[in-house]
């Protein structure tokens, strides 16, 4: 499905791999390929390897594309293995044992005297069936239910045992693994036992309404051999010793009361319980109600981990908080980072560029316009490394941008008269803030974007500008934008520009410890309400129905435009659209954005 040229072929790849060698340089353009990395002596190696891989897969692809004899298929096996592994005594076994099952399966199917040809397909359907033995277990109602953890996803249950949770049952080993090299050299994206079952562990215990019972065998029936527990287990008795204590236990050291309460939680049981027959029911009464249900008077929270009280703030820390102050607050103070959803392959060509791409490419393209590079050059790259579309549609995209950043290019020439750059290092009160403030000009800071300026590039030359403003700067701070949209910022003295620092801080160190509601979806309704003329909110209902509107349509989007409740740290935290959350995002936008638009130069460029 794909246009039939070179550039969507393994082998031009190989020549890109091939070229990266024998230059030893990225980026590199010769005679119409584009070296792609650098590659040493030793990586060298593996070049050919990928080559003859092909050649293999190309064979196997021929052999397996024709329909056969389950004869021809039954001895097939073997020419397989030899031509993908090396033969060693870690996969023997394995090797074995999967021999075994095919053999089986063609067998069986030559019993049945089938004597026409067959797909390799069909054989393959079976194999994995018969392989991964799909078990449909039906849970009763009052009653014990034994099963894997997998299988009760999302139920709820009063009491959840967690039985035979040694460290070589959680995670399950898998014979398998011996061929898989996605183990040996993981990558992002690889499918992960051990995260696998941790989020089953974690689950099960979320599924416990009242006890969750956790067993293993600590020493070997057999030998008398000291068995450890999962590492999950581990992992989860730390946490708890870690963050809780006994009442009036608050003083103790970690190691005393991580041995207090391993003792109070862990219970050894006798080896009879191996060989007896016990009644299940009075069991769990017995171990698990009788030991836990004081539990929740006699432990309390105690976080025994030291908090940062460093006062020394990075500018740029100071700037990506107050762009997004939710997303900083997970994943800063929570340390937890959101992925995005992973892009879908496209199995046809594509005539558009990606957002991401489109992104690097326009901002590369107006530094090189700025510092008089060669774009043609740049082209070239953009084109030979395949992220421009084939064809017209990549001239197409190349010209139409080149016209638009020279338009910015030009704004940004006409201010542009020094790169100055300095070191910062201020004392403000107690916090000590240190950076670097870049482009600094005898008329202000200059800064520039291939986009349209959003509150979140205000907030950031806002800050600057105050720093820039203490250091006694006396000029006018600009952004310059697409379309030639310019935000600029009147001159401040120092004394001011102190005092509203000093504030941004402390939401900072605050914002820090509780999620704040500085949103696109504020800054849109203040930008509505807000009087320029005055320095005043407008209270008119007119003005408050349609600035109530624009902040629900941030928030809310369209069919075209996605709104802000899409972006996963809010959807997080702001669950519901209602009139308490709407109240907290304005009050949050007229506090930290009415100094930004307050001090707004009016004047005409």
């Amino acid at each position: 499905m794909f246009p039939k040229n070179k550039q969507n072929t393994w082998f031009y790849g190989i020549e890109k791999l091939l070229l990266s060698y024998a230059m030893n340089d990225t980026e590199k353009i010769w005679n119409g390929v584009l070296s792609c990395s650098f590659i040493n002596g030793s990586r060298s190696e593996l070049i050919g390897k990928l080559i003859s891989f092909i050649k293999i897969l190309e064979k196997w692809q021929k052999k397996l594309s024709k329909l056969q004899y389950l004869t021809y298929w039954r001895s097939l096996y073997s020419d397989l293995v030899s031509d993908f592994f090396q033969n060693n005594t870690k996969i023997e076994k394995s090797i074995q044992i999967i021999q075994k099952k095919w053999i089986e399966i063609i067998d069986d199917s030559l019993s049945s005297n089938y004597l026409k040809k067959i797909s390799i397909n069909i054989l393959k359907k079976i194999f994995f069936y018969k392989y991964y033995d799909n078990n449909h277990e039906i849970f009763l109602p009052g009653v014990v239910n034994f099963c894997y953890p997998d299988s009760v996803c999302y139920i709820p249950f009063k009491v959840i045992c967690m039985i035979g949770t040694d460290h070589t049952s959680i995670p399950k080993t898998n014979y398998l693994d011996n061929f898989n090299l996605l183990k040996k050299y993981p990558l992002i994206g690889d499918i992960n036992l051990y995260q696998k079952y941790s989020y089953l562990f974690v689950q099960s215990l979320s599924c416990a309404e009242k006890y969750f019972y956790i067993s293993y065998i600590g020493y070997s029936v057999k030998d008398e051999s000291k068995v450890h527990p999962s590492i999950l287990v581990d992992q989860l008795l730390n946490y708890i010793t870690l963050n809780f204590c006994f009442i009036g236990d608050q003083n103790l050291s970690y190691k005393e009361n991580s041995k207090k309460i391993t003792k109070y939680l862990c219970k050894k049981h006798k080896k009879q319980f191996l060989y007896e027959t016990k009644n299940i029911e009075s069991f769990i009464q017995d171990n698990i109600k009788n030991d836990f249900k004081h539990t929740e008077k006699n432990i309390s929270h105690k976080n025994l981990l030291k908090k940062n009280t460093d006062n020394e703030i990075n500018l740029k820390d100071l700037i990506n908080f107050w762009k997004h102050p939710i997303r900083y607050f997970y994943n800063s103070h929570l340390k937890i980072k959101i992925r995005q959803k992973k892009q879908k392959i496209n199995t046809t060509e594509t005539f558009l560029v990606n957002p991401l791409n489109s992104f690097k490419i326009k901002n590369k393209l107006l530094d090189y316009i700025i510092n008089n590079k060669n774009i043609t050059k740049l082209y070239q790259h953009y084109l030979l490394s395949g992220k421009l579309p084939y064809h017209f549609f990549g001239e197409i995209f190349w010209i139409k941008n080149i016209k638009e950043m020279k338009l910015i290019a030009n704004k940004v020439m006409q201010y542009r008269i020094e790169k100055e750059e300095k070191k910062i290092n201020l004392n403000i009160e107690k916090y000590q803030i240190y950076g670097v403030l870049s482009e600094i000009q005898s008329t202000g800071l200059l800064r520039w974007k291939t986009s349209s300026i959003r509150y979140s590039d205000r907030i950031a030359l806002w800050l600057e500008h105050l720093i820039y403003s203490i250091l006694g700067g006396c000029g006018k701070s600009k952004i310059i934008g697409y379309k030639s949209q310019i935000w600029s910022f009147s001159s401040l003295n120092s004394h001011r520009a102190h005092s509203y620092l000093l504030e941004y801080i402390k939401g900072y160190i605050k914002g820090m410890k509780e999620p704040l509601f500085l949103t696109k979806s504020g800054a849109s309704w203040l930008d509505q309400v807000y009087d320029e003329r005055n320095n005043c909110i407008k209270n008119d209902y007119y003005t408050k129905i349609k600035a109530y509107k624009k902040l629900l349509y941030t928030w809310k989007g369209d069919n075209y435009t996605e709104g802000e409740q899409e972006d996963y740290y809010l959807k997080k935290t702001i669950t519901i659209s209602n009139k308490k959350n709407i109240k907290k995002i304005c009050e949050s936008a007229e506090k930290w954005l009415i100094p930004i638009l307050k001090n707004k130069d009016r004047k005409k460029k």
